[in-house]
């Protein structure tokens, strides 16, 4: 993957580290950009309450956080289909800031590293993570 795709979509997908949760489970972020500036407000980040993509800002952000990754995307539409089937898959209704069912803890199979591998993979680039999610 690399420049070819700019000739078929100005829209990509960036991943970011935030934090290490308790030393347990680093969480990510995704924001749609256009390789300068993130283009939505929506943020693709599995279990958090922090607002992390703000249309119009800087597309390297993320508070405490760097750039990890970029993905092609076709488009905003894609992107919350993806994020509906994560949220949807690890009981997190609305990417609401904690699952219904999972846990930050990185040897679990269900916590926010999982949501992010597989919210990638539906985009077509799968981050790779710490956690086993069996």
């Amino acid at each position: 993957m690399g420049f070819a795709h700019q000739a078929n979509s100005a829209n990509y997908v960036e991943y970011y580290r935030d934090n290490l949760f308790i030393g347990l489970a680093y969480h990510r972020v995704a924001c749609l950009t256009n390789w300068s500036t993130i283009q939505s407000n929506q943020d693709y980040d599995g279990f958090t309450h922090q607002r992390y993509c703000y249309s119009g800002a800087n597309a390297a952000s993320v508070p405490n956080g760097s750039w990890y990754d970029w993905n092609y995307a076709t488009g905003k539409s894609q992107l919350d289909a993806c994020g509906s089937s994560t949220n949807s898959k690890y009981n997190t209704p609305n990417y609401a800031d904690r699952s219904n069912s999972c846990s930050y803890n990185v040897l679990m199979d269900c916590n926010s590293d999982c949501w992010i591998r597989n919210f990638s993979k539906c985009q077509g680039r799968q981050v790779s993570i710490a956690s086993p999610c069996w």
